[in-house]
């Protein structure tokens, strides 16, 4: 008999978790109109580390108005993502935690100030049993 195994959006996991303490938008898709200044969060890959686990590759973009502003959001932001503790998720301590960032990458289209995080959330599946 097949096992099913499933993982919380890591997406909307992220989403929550930054919203409660950030002070500004935080969403998956860049809204119209753009706020001045908000988080986007995509999920940008994920590999299996075991049978119950799994490292979602998480990339968080930071726009402000100014290089500034968007720095101290980068800031908070990698602050309380190194934050994130549920019983379901975590990011690891260390260099297991984070691909890289945060970098200035402004928007190549505007050239709105931005910079880039990518987080490894490390997921426990929340179900598991006889499909």
């Amino acid at each position: 008999m097949a096992e099913a195994i499933t993982f919380d959006n890591a997406e909307a996991i992220v989403v929550g978790h930054l919203s409660g303490h950030l002070a500004v938008p935080v969403q998956r898709v860049v809204a119209d109109p753009r706020p001045a200044k908000f988080v986007r969060v995509l999920a940008t890959g994920a590999h299996r580390r075991n049978l119950p686990q799994l490292d979602a590759q998480i990339t968080l973009e930071c726009w402000a108005p100014t290089d500034a502003a968007a720095a101290a959001l980068a800031r908070d932001t990698y602050g309380w993502m190194c934050a994130l503790d549920l019983d379901t998720a975590h990011v690891p301590q260390g260099s297991d935690g984070w691909l890289g960032g945060p970098y200035p990458s402004p928007d190549p289209e505007s050239g709105t100030p931005r910079y880039v995080m990518t987080a490894i959330v490390r997921q426990r599946a929340t179900t598991l049993g006889g499909a």
